[in-house]
C-alpha cells in the first residue's frame, strides 16, 4: 500500500500546472455540488423523517462528492497529501 501511495504521490507531483489547476477547480466543483445535493435532501426531509434519517441521508448523499472526485482523479487538498509520502521515499 504504500508503494502505490508513493507511486501516486509521483504522479500528482509531475502534473503540468495548468491540468492540477483544472483538477483543483472540478475537485472544488464536485465538493460544491454535494453540499448543495446534501442540503436539499436534508431541507427536504426534515419534518417528514427523523432527526438520525435525516443526517444520515445527508452523510451518504454528500460522500457521493468524495466518490465524484476520486473516480474523476481530480486534485483535492487531503490526495496531495500523498505528494509528501513520495518526497520521503525519495521519488
Amino acid at each position: 500500500m504504500v508503494l502505490r501511495a508513493e507511486e501516486v504521490g509521483f504522479r500528482k507531483a509531475v502534473l503540468p500546472l495548468a491540468q492540477m489547476f483544472t483538477l483543483a477547480v472540478l475537485a472544488g466543483a464536485f465538493i460544491a455540488l454535494g453540499g448543495v445535493f446534501a442540503t436539499t435532501v436534508t431541507a427536504g426531509a426534515a419534518g417528514v423523517l427523523s432527526f438520525g434519517v435525516t443526517k444520515l441521508l445527508g452523510g451518504l448523499v454528500f460522500s457521493l462528492d468524495v466518490i465524484l472526485v476520486v473516480v474523476a482523479g481530480a486534485e483535492l487538498f487531503t490526495g496531495n497529501n500523498l505528494k509528501v509520502m513520495a518526497q520521503a521515499s525519495g521519488m
